[in-house]
């Protein structure tokens, strides 16, 4: 009898033990499948949620967006113009390959030439990037860059190994990437989940063992199996969760639900490069002809503010002065006979399923409130890689409107209206106001440069003013940041819609 209680004592104890031993895993679920590997080649939100699990920045924000050291341990201020980075010693990429100031160079560097990146106006300010010795690399900008810092950390400043920066380089880096960051990659099974593990070599962990030890990024497209898979634990995170089901997984006995405002806007990037669009009392028209506050209550719970300017609250630059138009269907009308279109006008309306929450049905509200103006508006949805093309090609139709949600990059206006705006940015080629030698472009570029920041608020009034009265794109709201989570994962949603897994813990 005593040699059976021990036999379970010891069965009991081992099947504790390996218990114990099962690594933490958790899955996320998003909406839509990952477009690229490469950090160079997305700035597409779920997308750029990988990129900052696999690789490190020279800078990086941390849950409270404060600045911090990343790949680089300390920095100093050489002149106006130039910039000094002490690098953190001792850190591989995955490969095993040791990180140096030539991988800085050369992965800043291809974000200097056009066509190579799509985050190329981002880091346009930069002159040249040298490697002065193997832990030191030196930034020169163009003119005194205020914002050089921040720049480290934003999108596409993900450092990559020199030899994956060449033409053949990236396209094995878009299939299997190679970085630095607190996660390593395993495997990616198009459709149906990549996977990572995590870095035990990573410097972040500051001798703690990492918390979650393997994540699953699961792509279900459709609202009702994603809410699904997280109420069955088949999921542990859900993004993009619909406004009417916020309640029941709040009230769930395993799910919780956890949001913040964010830092990114809703807005339909216009090509306004012929008529009708071209005129912008037809843009004006647009906005006069929705009722903006409706759409945020019943397709978005009330989650969401109205604005206008092309800059969140979020930002400095923000020009709380400036009221978003209100709903007038009269206006709108009036404004289209004075451009010469009383009979109405066509345009279409293009999007990626999975960009939002309820996206195609915030293109039907759309098209409803605009037929009662006369305007009439063909809606085209297609799979993300398809808008990433669209996106990244700047490959707009004329009188077309392409759905996106962008985000800041540097809590600056730099960060996200120039970013978008700048004659290579992703809205430049559509609105004559981006070009050289017009009021608006002359204001940013200003502002990129300069060192004061009375002046630089200043500039920005005045070309969020000019963004106000001409409309270059279709301006609708300030998103809020709603994810459901399961009751055995906790950490605090963060502004820039990043889900960094080193800061999250989970139970077994």
């Amino acid at each position: 009898m005593k040699l059976a209680a021990g036999v379970l004592v010891l069965l009991l104890a081992a099947l504790a033990s390996t218990a114990h031993a099962q690594p933490v895993t958790i899955t996320i679920s998003q909406p839509a499948e990952a477009t690229t590997m490469d950090p160079g080649r997305s700035t597409q939100v779920l997308t750029v949620n990988y990129f900052y699990n696999l690789y490190d920045t020279l800078t990086r924000w941390d849950t409270a967006l404060r600045l911090g050291p990343g790949l680089a341990t300390a920095w100093k201020s050489v002149n106006e113009t130039t910039w000094e980075f002490t690098l953190r010693q001792g850190v591989r990429f995955h490969d095993g390959s040791p990180f140096a100031a030539e991988d800085v160079k050369a992965t800043l560097e291809r974000n200097l030439q056009a066509g190579k990146t799509v985050v190329q106006p981002g880091f346009a300010t930069i002159e040249s990037v040298q490697a002065v010795n193997p832990t030191t690399i030196r930034i020169v900008t163009k003119k005194p860059d205020p914002l050089l810092l921040v720049r480290m950390a934003q999108m596409g400043a993900q450092i990559l190994p020199v030899r994956l920066t060449t033409d053949d380089g990236v396209k094995e880096l878009a299939r299997r990437p190679v970085g630095t960051g607190a996660y390593r990659f395993v495997e990616w099974v198009k459709d149906e989940r990549l996977v990572m593990e995590a870095n035990r070599d990573w410097w972040g962990w500051d001798g703690r063992a990492p918390a979650v030890e393997r994540v699953v990024w699961k792509p279900i497209p459709e609202d009702f199996p994603r809410i699904v898979a997280l109420e069955k634990g088949e999921a542990d995170i859900i993004t993009n969760v619909p406004p009417d089901r916020i309640k029941g997984i709040a009230d769930g006995r395993a799910t919780q639900i956890l949001s913040t405002p964010s830092s990114r806007i809703v807005t339909l990037s216009i090509n306004g490069t012929q008529p009708p669009l071209a005129d912008k009392r037809a843009r004006q028209a647009l906005h006069w002809a929705l009722d903006v506050g409706s759409i945020i209550r019943n397709l978005y719970a009330g989650q969401g503010k109205p604005f206008s300017g092309g800059v969140a609250d979020t930002d400095f630059g923000y020009n709380s002065a400036l009221k978003p138009y209100p709903f007038d269907p009269a206006k709108a009308k009036q404004l289209l006979a004075e451009s010469g279109r009383a009979s109405g006008i066509d345009v279409t309306l293009y999007a990626g399923s999975g960009t939002m929450v309820n996206d195609k049905f915030l293109l039907e509200t759309i098209a409803d409130m605009w037929a009662k103006v006369g305007i009439r508006a063909k809606i085209e949805m297609m799979e993300m890689g398809a808008r990433q093309r669209m996106l990244n090609e700047r490959a707009v139709p004329p009188n077309g409107l392409l759905l996106g949600n962008p985000q800041s990059t540097l809590l600056d206006a730099d960060g996200s209206l120039w970013r978008l705006w700048h004659p290579n940015g992703f809205n430049g080629k559509y609105w004559i106001g981006s070009q050289p030698g017009q009021r608006f472009h002359e204001l940013m570029e200003q502002a990129r440069y300069s060192l004061d920041s009375a002046k630089r608020r200043a500039l920005y009034t005045e070309a969020t003013q000019i963004i106000h009265d001409e409309k270059p794109w279709l301006e609708l709201f300030q998103e809020v940041i709603v994810y459901g989570v399961s009751r055995r994962v906790s950490f605090k949603p963060r502004p820039d819609y990043r889900l960094i897994v080193s800061e999250m813990a989970a139970s077994r």
